[in-house]
Parts: structure tokens; C-alpha cells; sequence
């Protein structure tokens, strides 16, 4: 078999949108991937063991970015050849990337006990204890927070 012509877009302005620049959401970003890859929704779905809907969820912008599974979102990369944050959003890779050293080296930089972070945030010493462990998954908030410790430095 010959190899696979990528698929068009079924709305023109999906097409045109996807092909104007790089993708900047995390929707636009798994659409052209799949359609770079010339993938049908239920081929991809398959592929990375999700079932359709939630990838055309993903897709469609219906789930917000935050509650996108990092997991999936790295599998679809792989699976339509791209790098494999490709389809992710910073926050993303700063789940992947071990988020919780990163949380751990903020808050020492900042010379902060656990408790001292938990108080500045509003949140427990038990819930900062389970970021830096990477247990728990903090939320956008904390990403941008910690992303600023580049400009401390």
C-alpha cells in the first residue's frame, strides 16, 4: 500500500486556521497532528486506547486544557510522529517534567518551609507535601507561580 495522504479538514475554517500558523491551543495542536498524520479520529482513538468521543472532545476544545490527560495527550504525539509534547500545553509538560522538584526548589529558593508555602497559598502543608512528592497534581496556578522563579534567578 501506498502511503497515507493526510486528511483535509471537514470545516474550511478549521482548515484555514490549523494552516495560518502554529497551533497555540491544545485542541488546534491535536487536530493538526491528527490530520498531519492523515489519521481518522477513530484510527487515533484506537491507537492510543481512548475512545473516540473524549479524543473528539479534546479536539473540540470541550474539556478544558487543564483536565486534558497529559498521558494521552504525549501518546497522540507519538502516535502521529511528533515530538512528544507536541500536543501539550506548558502546564502539561510541567506535570510531566516532574513538577513536584520543581515546586520543592521554588520554595526553597524562597527560603519557605512547607508550612510557610502552604499558608502564602491557602492550602494545607499535607497538599504542598503531595505536589512536591508528586502524588497530587497542582493546579494551573502553581505552574505560573513557579514559572516565574526564572526571572528570580
Amino acid at each position: 500500500m501506498g502511503a497515507k495522504k493526510p486528511l483535509k479538514a471537514k470545516r474550511l475554517s478549521d482548515a484555514v486556521r490549523l494552516c495560518a500558523g502554529a497551533p497555540e491551543t491544545v485542541a488546534d495542536k491535536l487536530k493538526y497532528a491528527r490530520l498531519s498524520a492523515g489519521l481518522k479520529q477513530d484510527e487515533l482513538a484506537d491507537m492510543v486506547g481512548i475512545d473516540r468521543i473524549t479524543l473528539i472532545r479534546y479536539e473540540n476544545g470541550q474539556i478544558e486544557e487543564r483536565h486534558m490527560q497529559t498521558e494521552w495527550l504525549v501518546q497522540i504525539a507519538l502516535a502521529c510522529g511528533l515530538d512528544k509534547y507536541a500536543c501539550c500545553s506548558p502546564y502539561h509538560v510541567f506535570i510531566a517534567e516532574d513538577a513536584g522538584r520543581r515546586i520543592r526548589r521554588y520554595r526553597k529558593k524562597r527560603g519557605l518551609t512547607v508550612k510557610a508555602l502552604a499558608a502564602e497559598l491557602g492550602v494545607s502543608a499535607t497538599t504542598v507535601k503531595r505536589w512536591e512528592k508528586n502524588k497530587n497534581k497542582p493546579p494551573v496556578s502553581i505552574w505560573e507561580l513557579v514559572s516565574s522563579l526564572k526571572s528570580m534567578d
